[in-house]
């Protein structure tokens, strides 16, 4: 096929002859540009300029391009100018959306140019926002004069003006707008208290005024999630509320943590103080109150008034008692939602619509068609005619026909059940019974008098259906309307001469009446009839003949305006349809309770021992010194250092009751100095006294310590204990004869708040690895300096592992002490070699790549490196490799591998392990990938961290010739762990700390640079053998300039409510601020102040005042050795019969995670947690995971089937048995209070609401506030379908979430990571910390209703509508006032009860409280909707 023609216009050659540049005339010479000079450069060259760094760090940030504008100044002479910039920031990606902030200098600018002033505008802008950072030397030398000018500024500033410098100037701009709301709503409130300026008056003839907060308050309340109450759980609530105020008013009184002054506390014969009526009265009528109903709550207020201040004052009256908690306006309001109907409240205080009631689809799935007509007829009978929903439900269960339902209503509404006349219910019949002629005429008769109606009363009668009719009555006074009801159908007998007794089938209905005042009318209308002084109704219902409805419409236009000025009384109204609550409610006296007592101080004690048992020790010690295996071991430990120094430490405690042991790692201080105080006292004739306690930071410690020690003297701890034994939390191995236990600090603690603060019949403790800081160590150590005032016989000795902060500052614990000697004993290791980074890098030749992670530097900085580095003498190659490595502040595992490789290749023998320090455990799983990547030769690789099992840590410990070991472990292998054969140790030089910021509550695991002592600890692992060798993975620059001397003390840097709570259990009248001042490193008073915050919070102490009491609730939480938070919900697991999920969720978050996630299968891993994913719950998706491991069990399975089902959904069998053995301790520990018997019976009868999601929900609440969340979600977005439109669903990543610091994020393990259906608007956590973000662990969604009667303090809005939970009002719930109120009050008895039962824990069955608890149930289980 011939190729086709090339058309004409397209050249073959490319642009060939189409080139657009201009061709140059090389005949005629360049023609020299005679435009005026360009004006010289404003900075030097090398130096960019204010608004290029402006722009870059707009760019870098995400904002759009700042505009920078300038202006002349007003009258100055020479002419100057100002300039100002407008920063810009999307809000969405729509590019119009967009967010500015003007930053513009106080003081105008006077710069000579236009140009320079955009330059010092720029700069004021950069100052706004990175006024943080070194900037100054970046700046041309020109401005950095105005940059230490704004600078001083800044440091003269006021402290409310600090939100000028934040880093991020649109969150600065939000708080300030946010800020200067609150205080405009404060304002508006305050004029609506004060002033209450009337506007106008709506149709139910009330004042009203116009309010600031009538919106909600401001956008937070229009933002927040709304609490609904079916009306039927709302009239179980309100019976609840009257009928238990009456069994608890002094018990609500005293769990009003608010109250300062009560009325049992009132002096007798004070001068009752008199209330401004008047303001009240306009107060209340400006926020729409009637005026009848104002005139009887200022009456019983001012009652209630003289009451609370006589001499007589009960604290049986409801009203009494809200006075003394609530100003008299909060009382008023309280008492006027408590006693007036619902729609007899002003607009503001009414439920929303979305709150009511409503008829589902599901109704004609259940029963059909008859039951959605029936749903119908309860609507029409409930919400237009006003009849309580329990009166029209227990009719309809009988009779379904709507005018008989009316007529036996109203009948019932009068009082007439039987004897009546005719009248009464059960006299009533069965309705119409005539013949065709009679049904004729009747019809006839009905249509005659239509034509009369529609004749008399014209556009005012209305036909709404075959059946019904309405007639439009309006008040004369008022603006008030009803409409009046007529039921003409073929039930009703009306008219007929033989039912006499049959008046027109009606209702009364209207829009702005409340239900009692139409109920009011109604009944007054039937008794009209039966009034023999009212011949007109009597005559017209006997005669038959019609007529009766137009003398139905004058009665009511007669008596609606009289109605309406004198309401008439509610119960009264409706005292024949609502059964009458009983006052008082008889329950029979709890039995006593027999309590577990504490250990009496006696029991502690030892008796004096006699001569025959110091005998008995004394051969003992002999029989073990005669035994042929003994020797070996006394050889062994006369090789230790601290046998050199025996006698010293011995003598040294002859005449002094504190000594100080500082021993390097290797010495053998854990072991032999506990031996050497027992023998030293056994020959002084001491021994059968002697009982020696020794702790020990970690429990793996104490264990192989213990284990050690006791080989050393021919026992085995494990099988049969006896002078040496251990006790941990959840395990104990001692015996009568024990003379040296090894324990956990932890246990000691207890210990001396639980019955022996003065640690009775111990006759040494001996504090070990004391360097560490650890929090529980120095709070020992605090009481210990204590506790030698109160026992005289005991003594201390504190033993440290390096000579650190106890011998920096020369005489810190002596002088804490009062004065005591130290003594040093040399370590015991051979040399090692120390090879800094510097040292290698040339030998390994490994060239790092750039890293865009560590700190900015500047060319200063960069240059001051550089040329240090030039005097190492190392290739340029070298050098560059340094800085870039000393620029990153993360671990290089390329750098890893080949410092392990360069010791493979130049070893001169497989033996010797290598011990690899890393940060954490992710970065031990990096680094041991890489090194398998690695070609090492030979090798085992293998963790060893915290979180492996005991069997996992044991492995690093056995030989692995010929291969050769290599163990990459975090700081927990630097004192707890030693390996014996390790030569090799690499140092990263980093550590994961824990951090606590007291600002924002949050505790963070932050990565840095370990300390240069502990730094010595890892390198005195590689010469435990024989001499060893430490590559540091840092320069010897880096570790004078960046590397601390010593750790930061723990209670520096941790939460301190545990502590102040074991503080405060070992004495409850100590003031903790007082006491923690006194420690070694006192912390930070906000700190202090924090966690006081939380303790009250969780409800743990009385008040605010540091000396306040625990309450009985923190009395108990105090003696459950676990996390106070799981604490709190373990007692209130019990109390409201949860147990069983709360003691398997108290035990996943007091162990290892229930799910592994191996690197290689995460996806697999995330997809098998998702399969138990429950109710939007990380802790119940784990929870059920944990009963479906103890289902398979249960039905007979065995160990190796349970093993199998956990392998393949990836739970860890370890942790699993670590749950189940956490369980049995969270109970003994219940038991040990009274609560529970350990029984698997009596762990049913405390389980049967476990299947109550938002109970147990509730209870995670109670346990975790304050750590609550705010849900944010995006706009709805619809979309067009063929049939209308429909709601998009939002994704995960646009779902926003907030504590009270700020913005937060879901963990990407947690089975809530990819949700986007929130409903509640909140959630709770266990623990958060800030890595790349700031991620939540163990979140739960939580109802509404888990907030309101198991979060934090109350707070009503009575002008926002809405409730406000903790003092910081951070959650904010939208709900009509009324709600609030009942929901107020129902937590005060909740309250109250938990009191009650805390103090007598076995009534935790609720006996003869089953009001409260299923009215808050019935709340709970749908979460405020009807069931």
């Amino acid at each position: 096929m011939a190729p086709k023609k090339r058309p004409a216009n397209v050249v073959r050659s490319g642009n060939a002859g189409n080139s657009t540049k201009p061709t140059k005339d090389k005949g005629k010479e360049d023609i020299k540009d005679d435009g005026p000079p360009r004006p010289p450069p404003l900075f030097p060259a090398g130096y960019k300029s204010p608004l290029t760094i402006l722009n870059e760090k707009c760019q870098k940030m995400g904002w759009e391009r700042p505009t920078v504008e300038t202006r002349p100044n007003r009258g100055s002479d020479p002419p100057t100018f100002t300039g100002w910039v407008i920063l810009k920031k999307r809000v969405s990606k729509n590019i119009y959306n967009l967010d500015e902030v003007r930053l513009q200098p106080h003081t105008p600018l006077e710069i000579e140019t236009s140009a320079e002033a955009r330059h010092y505008a720029a700069t004021y802008a950069l100052f706004r926002f990175c006024s943080h950072l070194p900037m100054s030397m970046t700046l041309p030398p020109s401005i950095r004069p105005y940059w230490s000018t704004l600078t001083a500024e800044k440091a003269a500033a006021p402290a409310h003006q600090s939100w000028e410098y934040d880093s991020d100037p649109f969150a600065a701009k939000k708080e300030v707008e946010d800020r200067q709301t609150k205080k405009k709503d404060k304002e508006a409130v305050k004029e609506a208290q004060t002033q209450g300026t009337i506007s106008n008056t709506t149709g139910r003839g009330t004042p009203v005024v116009k309010e600031a907060s009538q919106g909600g308050g401001g956008a937070a309340w229009e933002r927040a999630p709304e609490v609904k109450m079916a009306s039927s759980l709302r009239e179980t609530v309100e019976a609840t509320v009257r009928k238990m105020m009456q069994q608890f008013p002094s018990a609500v009184l005293e769990a009003s943590r608010d109250a300062t002054a009560t009325a049992s506390t009132a002096p007798s014969g004070v001068n009752t103080p008199s209330l401004d009526l008047a303001s009240l009265q306009t107060q209340l009528t400006t926020l729409g109150f009637r005026s009848t109903h104002i005139t009887s709550a200022l009456s019983a207020l001012s009652a209630a008034n003289a009451r609370l201040h006589s001499s007589s004052s009960s604290t049986k009256d409801p009203l009494v008692l809200s006075l003394s908690i609530l100003s008299p306006l909060e009382a008023a309001i309280e008492w006027l939602l408590l006693h007036l109907p619902e729609d007899d409240l002003p607009p503001r205080y009414r439920p929303s619509s979305s709150s009511a009631d409503f008829i589902t689809g599901a109704s004609a799935t259940s029963g059909g068609k008859t039951a959605l007509v029936k749903g119908w007829l309860v609507d029409k009978l409930v919400k237009q005619a006003g009849f309580p929903r329990k009166a029209v439900e227990t009719i309809l269960a009988e009779e379904q026909r709507e005018s008989v339902v009316l007529d036996l209503l109203g009948r019932r509404l009068c009082g007439w059940e039987a004897d009546e006349d005719g009248w009464g219910v059960e006299e009533y019949g069965s309705g119409w019974s005539g013949d065709e002629n009679a049904r004729e005429e009747r019809k006839i008769t009905r249509e005659e008098e239509i034509m009369a109606l529609e004749a008399v009363l014209g556009e005012r009668y209305q036909q709404i259906s075959p059946t019904e009719s309405i007639i439009v009555i309006e008040s004369e006074n008022t603006a008030d309307t009803i409409q009046l009801h007529i039921l003409f159908d073929d039930a009703s007998p009306y008219p007929s001469p033989q039912h006499p007794t049959h008046p027109p089938t009606f209702f009364v209905s209207s829009e702005t009446l409340p239900a009692y005042i139409r109920l009011y009318l109604h009944a007054q209308l039937l008794r009209a009839f039966r009034d023999p002084e009212r011949h007109d109704f009597t005559s017209v219902l006997e005669s038959g003949s019609g007529g009766a409805v137009l003398i139905m419409v004058e009665y009511l236009e007669s008596t609606l305006s009289e109605v309406l000025e004198t309401p008439p009384d509610v119960g009264e109204v409706t005292k024949y349809l609502v059964p009458k609550v009983d006052d008082i409610i008889s329950s029979k006296p709890n039995a006593p309770v027999k309590r577990k007592q504490k250990q009496n101080k006696e029991s502690y004690k030892r008796k004096t021992p006699t001569a025959e048992e110091e005998e008995a020790v004394k051969k003992k010690q002999k029989s073990m010194f005669d035994d042929p295996t003994y020797a070996p071991m006394l050889a062994d430990r006369k090789k230790l250092p601290a046998w050199k120094e025996r006698e010293n430490i011995t003598n040294a405690l002859e005449s002094n009751r504190v000594l100080v042991v500082v021993g390097e790692t290797g010495c053998g201080k854990s072991t032999q100095l506990p031996q050497f105080i027992l023998d030293r006292e056994i020959e002084a004739g001491r021994g059968a006294s002697t009982n020696i306690i020794v702790t020990q930071p970690r429990r793996v410690a104490a264990m192989g310590v213990a284990a050690r020690v006791a080989q050393e003297r021919l026992e085995d701890v494990d099988k049969s204990p006896e002078t040496v034994g251990y006790a941990i939390r959840g395990e104990r191995k001692s015996s009568p004869d024990t003379k040296v236990l090894f324990c956990t600090t932890g246990v000691v603690l207890r210990r001396l708040g639980s019955g022996d603060p003065d640690l009775l019949g111990v006759s040494h403790v001996v504090v070990d690895e004391a360097h560490e800081r650890g929090v529980d160590t120095d709070l020992l150590i605090c009481l210990l300096r204590d506790l030698l005032e109160r026992n005289k016989t005991i003594k201390v000795i504190l033993m440290s592992a390096t000579i650190n902060v106890f011998m920096v500052r020369a005489d810190v614990i002596p002088d804490y002490f009062g004065g005591c000697p130290s003594l040093t004993i040399p370590g015991f290791a051979h040399p090692v070699t120390d090879h800094y980074l510097e040292d290698v890098i040339s030998d390994i030749r490994y060239r790092p790549q750039p890293t865009r992670y560590g700190p900015r530097q500047t060319e200063e900085q960069k240059a001051a490196i550089r040329a240090e580095f030039a005097k190492l003498n190392l290739d340029l190659d070298a050098q560059r490799a340094l800085e870039i490595l000393a620029a990153s502040e993360r671990i290089d595992y390329g750098l890893v591998a080949a410092i392990i490789k360069h010791i493979v290749d130049n070893a001169k023998s497989n033996a010797g392990a290598i011990l690899v320090f890393m940060p954490g455990v992710m970065e031990i799983r990096q680094c041991i990938t890489e090194l398998q990547n690695t070609s090492l030769g030979p090798v085992d690789i293998m963790p060893l961290h915290a979180n492996l099992s005991s069997a996992e840590q044991r492995k690093v410990f056995l030989p692995t010739a010929p291969r050769r070991k290599i163990v990459v472990a975090t700081n927990v292998a630097e004192t707890s762990v030693t390996i014996p054969d390790v030569i090799y140790v690499v140092d990263g030089g980093r550590v994961k700390e824990t951090q606590y910021d007291a600002d924002n509550g949050m505790q963070k695991l932050v990565e840095c640079w370990t300390s240069r002592a502990s730094g010595r600890q890892r390198r005195g692992r590689a010469g435990r053998t024989q001499p060893g060798q430490c590559y540091k993975l840092y320069t010897r620059r880096t570790e004078n300039n960046s590397m601390p001397r010593f750790p930061i003390p723990e209670i520096l840097r941790t939460p301190l409510e545990a502590l102040f709570l074991q503080v405060k259990a070992m004495n409850e009248d100590t003031d903790v601020k007082e006491f923690l001042s006194k420690a070694i490193d006192p912390p930070k008073m906000d700190a202090i102040n924090a966690a006081w915050q939380t303790l009250q919070d969780l409800g743990a102490v009385e008040s605010e005042d540091h000396k306040s009491r625990l309450t009985a609730l923190g009395r108990h939480m105090s003696m459950i050795p676990v996390d106070l938070r799981l604490a709190k919900m373990l007692v209130l697991g019990t109390i409201f019969k949860c147990l069983d999920p709360i003691l398997t969720i108290a035990a996943i978050l007091s162990s290892k995670p229930l799910f592994t996630s191996p690197m290689e299968k995460r996806d697999e891993s995330k997809k098998a947690r998702e399969s138990f994913a429950w109710a939007r719950s990380d802790l119940l998706t784990d929870a059920r995971a944990y009963d479906a491991c103890m289902a398979v069990r249960e039905k007979g399975g065995s160990h190796g089937a349970v093993r199998q089902f956990c392998e393949q959904n990836f739970i860890s069998h370890t942790t699993l048995r670590d749950i189940t053995s956490l369980r049995s301790d969270f109970l003994s520990a219940l038991s040990s209070l009274g609560f529970i018997n350990p029984s698997k019976s009596e762990l049913t009868k405390f389980s049967i609401n476990s299947k109550v999601d938002n109970l147990v929900k509730g209870v995670i609440v109670g346990g975790l506030y304050p750590r609550i969340v705010r849900i944010s979600m995006p706009k709805a977005q619809f979309e067009r379908v063929q049939q209308g439109s429909i709601q998009k669903d939002h994704e995960a990543k646009e779902v926003k979430m907030f504590d009270q610091a700020g913005r937060v994020f879901i963990h990407p393990s947690s089975v809530l990571f990819n949700e986007s259906g929130f409903k509640s608007g909140y959630l709770t956590y266990f623990s958060k910390a800030e890595t790349s973000k700031v991620f939540l662990r163990d979140a739960t969604e939580v109802p509404l209703y888990g907030l309101l009667l198991f979060g934090g303090n109350i707070t009503i809005n009575h002008w926002a509508g809405g409730i406000m939970i903790g003092k910081d009002g951070f959650v904010k719930l939208r709900a009509g006032t009324r709600i609030g109120v009942l929901c107020s009050q129902l937590r005060r008895l909740l309250d109250a009860q938990l009191s009650e039962q805390i103090e007598s824990p076995h009534s935790a069955d609720m006996s003869g409280h089953e009001e409260v608890v299923n009215a808050m149930m019935a709340l709970l289980h749908r979460d405020g909707l009807s069931l």
